[in-house]
């Protein structure tokens, strides 16, 4: 996030009332309304748009060329909605057509310099989320910033902000970067929020082969030590970043499962995660972990890929884990 300062924040076609702009504002206000800039996107509706129309098609005078009445009248109710509801922030409406819809979005997040996206939470259905994904999990998976999935609640910007972290493999370094970027992230909103960082950890339970048969040889032990050694890499990492130790939080199970546990337990204000980006088969036979548990959450999920990683390789190199 880096010093919060411009957010962008997706408009809902037809609803009156707009989380993920509530949420923009909250975290402006937090930031100060004077150093955070809000923008406003709302994608539009298929049926008012040219099929002749091309997403590459926008420029800065002209949001789009193919149905040009039907998005002024758009971007005109969208300006009249956030002078009412926005009105003393720092707000910028825009509108885009719903062809290639999540690229569109991304589009104006690098053209602005977005640090977040901010998207209310959408109802999943597995199939319709493999083959015709929702407007979330597309930011979720392919967006170069990370991406707010705001949850319909009253946001108290004080308390938890909770840190999924992966260490099943500390030898790779995408993993490492990974986690470096989601602590990173959440210090910064900690920092404007007064939030505690908590860092959470599943540990996959081991299930030795137990038909080795070996004098002294005992499978529980093999499952005990690395369960060990996976608390002693989350407590090393803690203690580099000088998190405290009553403030790691490690548990077996699987991640799906012990991820909305311990978020029940700990009621954090946000769960930061990462996501490992996958598509198509390989998404429908493993998933994406955040995905699975982002409907299961009641607070915000803060969701970065390895694509956000990517995007900051010059923070990312600095990295010495």
């Amino acid at each position: 996030m880096r010093q919060l300062q411009t957010i962008l924040a997706v408009i809902e076609p037809h609803e009156m009332r707009q989380v993920a702009l509530e949420r923009a504002l909250a975290l402006a206000n937090a930031a100060g309304r004077r150093k955070a800039k809000i923008v406003a996107v709302m994608p539009t509706e298929r049926a008012l748009v040219s099929k002749d129309a091309k997403l590459d098609e926008m420029t800065d005078d002209s949001q789009v060329t193919a149905d040009e009445p039907a998005l002024k009248r758009h971007l005109r109710w969208l300006q009249a909605y956030l002078n009412i509801n926005a009105m003393g922030y720092d707000v910028t409406a825009r509108v885009i057509p719903p062809q290639e819809t999540g690229k569109g979005i991304t589009a104006v997040a690098r053209e602005v310099g977005a640090d977040f996206i901010i998207k209310a939470a959408d109802k999943h259905k597995f199939f319709g989320s493999v083959l015709n994904p929702p407007l979330d999990l597309q930011l979720l998976r392919h967006a170069p910033v990370p991406v707010l999935v705001a949850k319909d609640h009253i946001w108290h910007p004080t308390g938890t902000i909770a840190v999924a972290l992966d260490m099943s493999d500390p030898s790779d370094l995408q993993l490492r970067q990974l986690n470096v970027r989601l602590l990173r992230e959440a210090q910064e909103l900690s920092q404007i929020t007064h939030c505690t960082i908590h860092l959470l950890n599943s540990i996959a339970p081991v299930v030795p082969p137990s038909s080795i048969d070996m004098p002294g040889f005992t499978p529980d032990l093999v499952g005990d030590e690395a369960l060990k050694e996976s608390c002693r890499n989350v407590l090393a990492f803690a203690a580099r970043h000088r998190i405290s130790p009553d403030h790691c939080h490690i548990r077996e199970g699987q991640a799906d499962s012990v991820i909305p546990s311990m978020c029940t337990e700990l009621n954090p204000t946000c769960l930061f995660i990462g996501t490992s980006a996958r598509k198509g088969l390989a998404l429908a036979l493993v998933g994406n972990i955040c995905e699975r548990v982002v409907d299961e959450l009641s607070c915000d999920v803060a969701v970065i890929t390895p694509k956000a990683v990517r995007e900051r390789i010059p923070f990312a190199q600095q990295v010495k884990e």
